[in-house]
């Protein structure tokens, strides 16, 4: 069932854009509620740091005063004068070192609250991407897949690679009915496969020569699959043996080579084989099958168990907002395009063909968008503005507005408090 605009001409993408959408701007507001958290606490933690400093030389300014006032005492000829000035100043001592403690501890206290903080900041924008990730592809995403063989069934991986630049792996459910439920031998998939590969022959004289080799009770033991190359690996028992490794190659016409795998699973010395004619035939074959019978298996995607951003590791990001600035430029030039062609004012329309002359219209009014970006801090906002949804006018078709909800602002409430209560302490 494919997709138009609000005119009726071809929307380009087979998929749900406008739910896309709606998830799209949950998770950059969520990605951009954690930037806040972590600015915040950063802000915080340097106040505290400069305040900390400030506090410790007037309490390092007030151990000199009472060291210089006692100078005189201390070096009096009277033995109870300098007794009584040595027990003063040991007392200060005392004191203002119990203060330098109480404030650090106070300090640490808070800073690792910061901490705890930003940690949760950074969870906050994995589960939102995750979240989004998982329901939706956006226009060139490359969807990888992989499947390993174990003792009775596959385990699987699908990698996603965003045009935003997160690269993400999830787990993936194999149901046990599904054709990779369990272990394939490849007469299951592709029955009579065969291949011409070097072997030794001869009693007296050993030469290498080109034989025929069934491959049908092999097991497939691992399939990794991309955008431009899959490697189907095939060994005697599913984790153990010899066998082969098949890769072909689809940057152009699919292309199809051979490796010879030791008892180990690595490689042998021999050479790559080309397989044409016949042989390619018959690899480009049990390839088709395997592509095919897997195509639904990136769908089927469960946890997140890692994802990077530009490389680094996605639980350790600092700055959510970049990957939502990234989101919202991917996002906006298709988002233009269905408002500009949706026909109805301050609305986003799709329709789908349903057959049979009948289309069902998808819809979602900006004004519904927009209040959940009025939730974020002012500072914030302006990141969706590429989107356009304040212009125009108000759909009718959009709810009523609501009293929007805030997220932490003024921003600078609690870096007073904590000022505040570090100098009446000390």
């Amino acid at each position: 069932m494919g997709h138009v605009y609000g005119d009726s001409t071809t929307f380009p993408y087979d998929i749900n854009f406008i739910e896309l959408i709606r998830h799209g701007v949950e998770c950059g507001c969520a990605l951009l509620g954690a930037q806040h958290a972590i600015s915040t606490a950063v802000d915080r933690s340097g106040n505290l740091d400069q305040v900390r400093k400030q506090e410790r030389a007037r309490l390092d300014a007030m151990s000199d005063a009472v060291k210089l006032t006692l100078t005189a005492f201390m070096s009096s000829s009277s033995e109870r004068m300098v007794r009584t000035a040595s027990r003063i100043l040991e007392s200060a001592r005392a004191v203002i070192e119990g203060e330098f403690n109480a404030m650090e501890s106070q300090s640490n206290g808070v800073i690792n609250s910061m901490r705890a903080t930003v940690e949760h900041a950074r969870d906050m924008s994995y589960r939102a991407i995750e979240a989004f990730v998982l329901r939706h592809d956006l226009p060139n995403t490359a969807v990888g897949l992989r499947l390993l063989a174990g003792e009775d069934q596959y385990s699987g991986q699908a990698l996603v690679t965003t045009p935003f630049g997160v690269e993400a792996v999830f787990s993936l459910a194999i149901p046990s009915a599904h054709e990779w439920g369990k272990l394939r031998r490849v007469a299951e998939l592709s029955a009579g496969t065969e291949v011409h590969v070097p072997k030794e022959s001869g009693w007296l004289s050993k030469r290498r020569e080109m034989q025929i080799v069934k491959l049908d009770k092999l097991f497939v033991c691992e399939v990794a699959v991309t955008a431009d190359r899959s490697l189907i690996t095939l060994r005697k028992a599913p984790r153990s043996g010899s066998g082969y490794q098949l890769e072909v190659s689809t940057e152009n016409a699919p292309r199809a080579t051979l490796r010879l795998l030791g008892e180990d699973g690595n490689p042998t010395a021999d050479p790559m084989l080309e397989l044409d004619g016949e042989d390619g035939v018959h690899a480009l074959r049990l390839w088709n099958r395997v592509i095919e019978s897997t195509r639904d298996l990136a769908t089927r995607r469960q946890a997140m168990s890692s994802a990077t951003f530009d490389g680094k590791p996605l639980n350790e990001l600092d700055e959510p907002q970049a990957v939502c600035v990234r989101m919202v430029n991917v996002m906006s030039p298709v988002i233009q395009e269905i408002a500009r062609r949706s026909g109805a004012p301050g609305e986003l329309v799709l329709r789908r063909d349903l057959g049979e002359g009948r289309r069902e219209e998808i819809y979602i009014t900006k004004a519904e968008l927009h209040e959940k970006v009025m939730t974020l801090p002012h500072t914030l906002r302006p990141v969706f503005d590429p989107f356009e949804l304040s212009e125009g006018p108000r759909s009718p078709r959009a709810p009523a507005p609501s009293e929007p909800i805030y997220i932490g602002e003024p921003e600078d409430d609690e870096v007073t408090r904590d000022r505040e209560g570090l100098r009446r302490n000390h």
